[in-house]
């Protein structure tokens, strides 16, 4: 029988749990740094007609302008956890390190999901809003429908895909192959990074709306379309009190997002609970 008495070693090291620690979307709209101020407003110059001709007076007719100044409000969002200095001397590694690493965490998220609430807001819907099982028919045609609103692929349009949106793509050789995608990344790393194919860039992201289930909200829009604003960069602040003996740390952001063109975005709906063939 075995020694009674035995020896436990307990890892001093963290193992991080699975969780999005990035944000992918910051660079994907129009962004506005604030250095002061409650709301951003944006220029947003009206789209123009057609040419005319020489009116009956002899005059030529004035082109009227349609520009609009769509604006965001800031709200402020935290981030905060306490310890006391007994859970940090008795914890198996360095806690003060683990609160840090959660609040930046937390904050890279929070942008990433300001963002796709904007997105959210899209009035317009490919096939009305029923859910789709992707073909790549069905996905050049739904880039199609943002064709046909004038955006075209120099407004840097991304498509943003549930896992198993992500998945139906991967399914197409025009999507996998290198022969058929703006980028070769390295063969074998990189099923799940970002890729440049028919002129967008797709995106697979897990803060979606309904992900995993039958009506999934993907989205395609352009740069233009959405505006993202931010009072600079993350602002943290970590220490210890001394009087009552606890660690803290905190993480703060001041952000918004609103669509500033609804004609620059589509939401695709999928059904991510349809069978694989």
């Amino acid at each position: 029988m075995p020694y009674a008495i035995t020896k436990t070693q307990y890892r001093d090291e963290w193992v991080v749990a699975f969780q999005r620690g990035e944000t992918y979307l910051k660079d994907c709209v129009t962004k506005e740094l604030m250095i002061s101020g409650l709301t951003a407003s944006f220029a947003l110059q009206g789209a123009a007609g057609r040419m005319t001709r020489r009116g009956t007076n002899g005059l030529i007719p004035s082109r009227n302008r349609t520009d609009s100044q769509p604006t965001i409000t800031l709200e402020e969002k935290h981030t905060k956890e306490t310890r006391p200095g007994f859970d940090v001397f008795t914890a198996a590694a360095n806690l003060r390190e683990a609160m840090q690493n959660a609040s930046a965490l937390t904050a890279s998220r929070e942008i990433d999901m300001t963002i796709i609430e904007a997105l959210s807001t899209a009035t317009n819907a490919y096939a009305g809003g029923a859910a789709q099982t992707l073909t790549y028919g069905k996905t050049v045609d739904a880039l199609s429908d943002l064709f046909e609103l004038d955006v075209m692929a120099g407004n840097e349009i991304t498509c943003l895909w549930t896992p198993k949106a992500w998945a139906r793509l991967l399914t197409f050789q025009e999507f996998k192959s290198a022969d058929y995608i703006d980028a070769k990344p390295l063969v074998g790393l990189t099923l799940d990074r970002p890729k440049l194919w028919l002129g967008a860039k797709h995106i697979m992201h897990t803060g979606l709306p309904g992900m995993g289930t039958a009506s999934a909200s993907n989205f395609i829009f352009a740069k233009p379309a959405v505006g993202h604003a931010i009072a600079g960069d993350v602002k943290v602040d970590a220490g210890f009190n001394g009087e009552d003996d606890y660690s803290y740390d905190r993480a703060t952001i001041y952000d918004g997002s609103t669509i500033l063109q609804q004609a620059g975005v589509i939401k695709v709906v999928t059904d991510d609970t349809a069978a694989f063939s």
